[in-house]
């Protein structure tokens, strides 16, 4: 396990220690209708501007801020030896899933006036990253975390067919019959379609690639089945390349203009509160 995966899993607990704390001590207050709640005992610790309540919003705020600097890391090439971009893009998830948490419980569960245009479309952002992720672990990519063009999947298709052949003495009928496992259950779907059943249809996957490795080599099934089942996957995502790439881009259409409205109306909404005096603590 690597040194981000056991931050990253550190950094979810602790907010998920927060988020279930913040929830059992403030719930009668939240369960508590909106015009009974000044009179409620929790009013000045839950409310948006009170003690709890202002201190999520500031670290929720911060997180959102600053799920963009993985957008200045993927365009800007000079940061590549600040690490590879799958690594930005899981702190990216885990700030696009805890931050849009944190900030609802600011909220109070009480979204109403020019807030809930930000709020909307945080939640719209953060919706639409859990299918752009899905797209992006489509896309193959290299060690840097960098898409493949479709040359160099074709190209690596072709590599691990030669290592079936020339380790293993895979022949056409072989090569034909893996093709078939490939692509005979994705059929005439669209695009989108296609994507929501792959799950389902991977599941079978490892049971039917190792039927056919055991006509291969009876011997060593588990080293066919492993660079069998990366070629279907490259397979599958050869086939499906353009289409994906281009649902990435309506993605990127539909992704953005949320993210720049969210982030624009969340400063106004944070000068408005800093000028009529509610800051925290102090």
């Amino acid at each position: 396990m690597s040194g981000h995966s056991v931050l990253l899993g550190a950094l979810s607990l602790a907010v998920a220690a927060l988020v279930l704390s913040v929830l059992v001590q403030g719930w009668d207050y939240y369960a508590t209708p909106y015009a009974e709640r000044p009179h409620h005992e929790g009013f000045r610790v839950f409310r948006s501007a009170g003690d709890v309540g202002h201190g999520l919003g500031i670290l929720g705020s911060a997180m959102v801020l600053l799920l963009l600097l993985y957008s200045v890391r993927k365009r800007n090439r000079r940061l590549r030896n600040l690490g590879p971009l799958r690594t930005w893009l899981r702190y990216h998830i885990f700030l696009g899933v805890a931050g849009p948490v944190l900030i609802t419980l600011h909220t109070a569960f009480k979204v109403e006036g020019l807030v809930a245009v930000s709020y909307y479309s945080m939640a719209a952002v953060a919706l639409s990253g859990v299918f752009g992720r899905y797209l992006y672990q489509q896309i193959p990519r290299n060690v840097l975390g960098e898409a493949l063009s479709e040359q160099a999947i074709e190209d690596g298709r072709e590599e691990l067919l030669v290592q079936l052949s020339e380790r293993f003495g895979m022949d056409q009928a072989a090569t034909d019959a893996l093709d078939r496992i490939a692509l005979d259950r994705l059929g005439a779907r669209s695009t989108v379609a296609t994507l929501l059943v792959l799950p389902v249809v991977n599941l079978g996957l490892a049971r039917r690639l190792h039927s056919w490795a055991m006509g291969i080599d009876g011997q060593r099934p588990d080293e066919v089945v492993d660079l069998a089942r990366r070629w279907v996957l490259l397979t599958r995502r050869l086939h499906l390349f353009r289409q994906i790439n281009d649902l990435f881009h309506y993605w990127h259409v539909f992704h953005k203009p949320f993210a720049i409205i969210m982030i624009l109306v969340m400063i106004v909404h944070v000068a408005v509160a800093v000028t009529l005096g509610y800051t925290w603590i102090v």
